[in-house]
């Protein structure tokens, strides 16, 4: 299937008429690229798209709890004439038996007498084929299933609620039985069960039957109230969604006129108080430095030449003790010679050789003392200059770079404070934002509310069930006076076992083929074929069960965030291929709860191949300059929606964000 273009007239924030062309210019560029900020028709264009086809069925983002016909009364573009309505337009091709056919499928609605008045009409190669527009309920049903269509067409939020988990088992269930037709297994068993209830009621009488009535009207009454209360939750649930939206939209705003720092002022301002408290604890540690041994580094050099003099004066010190010393021992030798009748000449000689020696070291005795150093001086200017000064340096060097980086985070903070909004600059936004906090925490506490009592008739429900279980029970065999009867039932009874061993062999047959097809999915999305070596799916509960790489149980705890937006994304993936449709993809809000890292996966590999025609309704944040630049030789065609505030509608125009050509 090929979707040609779509013409939207007057439908929800599109005015007037507004027709795009839909179809991939050339093989490999299967991408049709919409851009637009945050209420600027990405959601619309989806809705678009599937009330077209489905009508009634379609799965519309702010629908609520609306009746169909009120719904499209406020589909109806404000600016527009309700008499005249709104439409929309779907051309598009597919093959039957071989040979494709072209499709124009065109639903419209105006405000008429009485209510909304709706019309659908098809024409197939050109031709109106009354046949497909009076049937096309039973047609599109029978091709592309409402059951499996959030398989094809689906926005961020879907993908959230799989990877938080918590309705994974849920959504999938739901999507593996209409995938595999076992809803109509269902319907066929409820219409068993409440054939058989029929029969049996029938076959009492008297008191017996009074009651059983009352208990059937019991749990009527209990439907009633359980369809009620459930579509009330529903509509409640889209409420909190949409106020969750408007939250987040609030918050950005909050965000950018600096509300973010606004709320952090006090924590920014004790933030400056630690560092400043801390620079001053360095200047204080440096100025007790500069009054002790620091200022002597400004003399090193000097310092160096009087160790050197006052090692010479030490030295000369000793000279002179030395030379006193030898004078006397040379003496004594010498007096000892001559006194020993040795030769004259040999005690010539040795007295020559003394006094030379003697001479040399008093040379050293003419050395000027300029400071009368001693050992204990010389002692204490080596240690001064050897230990106590370097380590001296050693200390400023390290004060003088904390205090640089304080004085950088001081700086920095100053910056960051000086960005901070005054307080009546950003009142009227911060009220604003509390406003819709409070409205979504009330909202919530609806739901929550609408929940508890939803259980509680659930139990009713189930209670009042069990009550008719047993009173049909009650000796039914007796109760029965036909032969026939009895067999309709009998059979009917093994007709539902059958059904219930069929749908179990049915999901157990096809379960291989749709897990391996999610695995490689999200194998090929990650390519981290350690994380996950396997992916099960409980046949009765549809619960996930991964096994991680060393081939124990992998919760989805354990996955980052962003591993669980990839795996949801392989498992609508993986169902998508597994019901051989050959279907266009669209994706609204794609890349919106993920980091940039994962973002590059879903571009790169999901994107280009999630089928032959894929529809991106993305904002300037998600798919930016970068991933624009990544998805390009993909990419067949690009559209701006741009919300005019003048006219109050949303212009679609060729090109994105950054360029207003098609990007090809």
């Amino acid at each position: 299937m090929i979707l040609d273009s779509i013409i939207l007239e007057n439908f929800g924030v599109y005015g007037g008429r507004q027709e795009v062309i839909l179809t991939p210019e050339r093989e490999g560029r299967p991408i049709i690229l919409f851009g637009g900020l945050n209420g600027g028709g990405k959601t619309t264009f989806l809705d678009a798209v599937q009330l077209a086809f489905y009508g009634s069925k379609a799965r519309c983002s702010n629908r609520g709890k609306l009746a169909y016909r009120d719904y499209l009364r406020a589909t109806i573009n404000r600016e527009a004439d309700p008499s005249e309505g709104a439409s929309l337009a779907i051309h598009f091709r597919r093959a039957v038996d071989g040979k494709t056919h072209s499709y124009r499928l065109l639903r419209a609605w105006r405000e008429g007498v009485r209510d909304i008045e709706e019309t659908v009409d098809v024409l197939c190669d050109g031709e109106p084929d009354t046949l497909l527009s009076e049937h096309w309920e039973e047609y599109i049903e029978s091709y592309i299933p409402s059951g499996i269509s959030h398989l094809f067409f689906f926005d961020a939020e879907q993908i959230k609620e799989l990877a938080e988990g918590e309705h994974a088992a849920e959504l999938l269930g739901t999507a593996i039985h209409s995938l595999l037709g076992l809803d109509l297994v269902g319907r066929l068993d409820a219409d068993l069960i409440a054939m058989e209830r029929r029969k049996k009621v029938a076959a009492k009488t008297g008191e017996n039957a009074k009651v059983l009535k009352h208990a059937e009207e019991e749990v009527d009454r209990l439907d009633g109230m359980l369809e009620a209360v459930t579509q009330e939750k529903a509509g409640l649930t889209c409420e909190v969604d949409q106020l969750t939206k408007a939250v987040a939209l609030c918050e950005e705003r909050f965000r950018l006129e600096g509300g973010d720092l606004f709320v952090r002022r006090g924590d920014l301002a004790s933030e400056m108080t630690r560092f400043e408290s801390e620079l001053g604890n360095e200047e204080h540690a440096l100025r007790e430095l500069a009054g002790q041994s620091a200022p002597l580094l400004l003399v090193e050099s000097l310092l160096a030449e009087v160790v050197t003099q006052a090692a010479r004066e030490v030295e000369a010190r000793k000279a002179d003790v030395i030379v006193t010393a030898l004078e006397e021992r040379d003496d004594s030798i010498l007096y000892q010679l001559r006194t020993g009748h040795n030769h004259a000449n040999f005690c010539s000689r040795l007295e020559a050789i003394f006094r030379k020696d003697r001479q040399k070291r008093r040379s050293l005795l003419t050395e000027p003392r300029f400071i009368d150093a001693d050992d204990h001086l010389l002692g204490e200017l080596r240690h001064l200059t050897r230990i106590v000064l370097p380590e001296t340096s050693l200390k400023i060097a390290s004060r003088l770079d904390a205090a640089a980086k304080i004085r950088e985070r001081i700086s920095r903070l100053e910056t960051t404070l000086a960005r901070v909004p005054a307080e009546e600059a950003i009142a009227r936004l911060q009220r604003e934002l509390e406003t819709w906090r409070v409205r979504r925490q009330q909202k919530q506490a609806e739901v929550d509310a609408i929940e508890a009592k939803l259980q509680i008739i659930v139990r009713q429900r189930q209670a009042a069930d069990d009550v008719v279980r047993r009173l049909l029970a009650e000796d039914s065999e007796n109760q029965f006076g036909r032969e026939d009867g009895e067999r309709l039932l009998k059979h009917s009874a093994k007709v539902r076992v059958t059904l219930s061993q069929f749908r179990t062999v049915i999901i157990r047959k096809h379960a291989v083929r749709i897990q391996r097809l999610m695995l490689d999915a999200f194998t090929q999305l990650l390519r981290k074929s350690s994380l996950v070596t396997d992916l099960k799916i409980d046949p009765e509960t549809f619960r996930i069960e991964l096994t991680g790489g060393d081939g124990r149980p992998l919760s989805f705890d354990r996955l980052s965030a962003g591993e669980r937006q990839l795996l949801a994304t392989s498992l609508l993936w993986g169902l998508a291929r597994a019901s051989g449709r050959s279907l266009p993809t669209i994706i609204d809000t794609p890349l919106g709860r993920l980091d940039s890292s994962h973002r590059r996966h879903l571009i790169e590999r999901y994107f280009p191949v999630a089928s032959h025609q894929v529809i991106l309704l993305s904002t300037d944040e998600e798919i930016d300059e970068d991933s624009l630049k990544r998805l390009k030789p993909h990419i067949g065609r690009t559209y701006h929606l741009q919300f005019n505030e003048v006219l109050r509608t949303t212009q679609v125009t060729p090109g994105y964000f950054w360029n207003h050509e098609t990007t090809p």
